[in-house]
């Protein structure tokens, strides 16, 4: 198990990116309470935040030992605005046309990822509310680039681990009573994006690569997911806030950081997580986030008869609708907008002669 591992290209990193959209599209397409009473939206978010922190330290930190920090920060923030940019400004654009989501009005909060901020100010979620996620990245690239490669590598760890401790804290003020929505703010996600940058510390490590396989085993992986089904099962009554916003998170980026650990490590029957399925949709994992939430607004919008199948057997055709018409268009970025867009970045890397492929292969997969 070596730091590079995590630059070449590992499958099941893929499949864990299908099982997180999925749970997001469960959330977001079912309509039903009792299945969004487990908040599945939230696990798959936190999951890739968890690989995100990651992939992103892992990034930073070895560019950091190759170049100066002006080339590390040309080649982060370009290859970041080729990756994720384009296909982004195309939903923007085609909201707008389409005239759903607010987004005439709202367009440049979104461009300027900003969406978490305006939520939390506005106190409601607004027709691209799943933009928020994009905002928290946006925001941990600008902030984390300047922890990692500009200040001493011995605070990292403090840092870090700060982080972990911070973020629950601060989840703690919507226990206390302050507005729910501050949980789409950075420091309330922070320490899902901490767990992956520990992960990724822990690999360039000798002793820490000791502690990477202990928390990857499997009877870990088995416990840390029992919990995170406990703590996520709907009750008879109203879920205590401490356990929902300070608890549960927690516990979901634990258990996300003993799989990802596993599969570093080589531990458990993780076979399932490279099936053809949700690698699949693990590549096209992010053209699917930013789209599908705008699908039933548009046809909604324009083609009523689809909103009409609300009742019984007819809202699972409709669920199939959404959830088709949302693989189509991720697809269709995918080969017409981010391939494109993942080329441009890779003549950039190759005019530079200095990026090994494996790396730039790597990063054809969205971090």
């Amino acid at each position: 198990m070596t730091p590079e591992r995590t630059r070449a290209h590992i499958v099941q990193f893929d499949g864990l990116r299908g099982c997180a959209v999925i749970l997001v599209l469960v959330e977001h397409f079912t309509f039903n309470e009792w299945i969004r009473g487990w908040s599945p939206g939230s696990v798959g978010v936190r999951g890739f935040f968890v690989l995100s922190g990651l992939l992103i330290t892992g990034i930073l930190l070895d560019d950091r030992d190759r170049y100066s920090a002006g080339a590390v920060a040309r080649r982060f923030f370009r290859n970041r605005a080729l990756r994720l940019l384009p296909p982004f400004g195309v939903a923007v654009v085609l909201a707008a046309l389409a005239g759903v989501a607010g987004m005439r009005s709202d367009w440049l909060w979104h461009a300027a990822y900003l969406s978490n901020v305006q939520i939390y100010l506005a106190g409601q979620w607004t027709g691209a509310g799943h933009f928020w996620t994009l905002a928290v990245e946006q925001q941990f690239y600008v902030l984390w680039f300047p922890v990692v490669v500009l200040l001493p590598r011995r605070w990292l760890l403090p840092v870090v681990v700060a982080l972990l401790v911070g973020a629950p804290l601060f989840r703690m003020a919507i226990v206390a009573g302050w507005s729910e929505f501050l949980n789409v703010l950075i420091p309330a996600q922070a320490d899902a994006l901490a767990t992956g940058a520990l992960i990724a510390l822990l690999l360039r490590l000798a002793r820490g690569r000791e502690v990477l396989a202990l928390l990857g085993r499997q009877g870990v992986m088995i416990v840390l997911g029992l919990a995170v089904v406990m703590l996520s099962a709907p009750l008879p009554f109203v879920k205590p806030a401490l356990l929902v916003w300070v608890v549960q998170p927690t516990i979901v980026a634990a258990a996300v950081a003993s799989l990802i650990c596993a599969v570093l490590t080589g531990q458990g029957r993780l076979g399932w997580l490279a099936s053809p399925a949700l690698t699949g949709l693990g590549r096209i994992s992010y053209g699917l986030y930013i789209f599908h939430y705008f699908v039933p607004q548009v046809l909604n919008l324009y083609v009523p008869a689809v909103a009409g199948l609300d009742a019984g057997p007819e809202k699972l055709l409709r669920v199939v609708v959404w959830a088709g018409l949302s693989v189509l268009l991720a697809v269709a970025s995918w080969h017409l907008i981010e391939k494109p867009a993942l080329r441009l970045k890779a003549s950039h890397a190759g005019h530079s002669g200095r990026v090994p492929d494996r790396i730039a292969k790597h990063d054809e997969k969205p971090a």
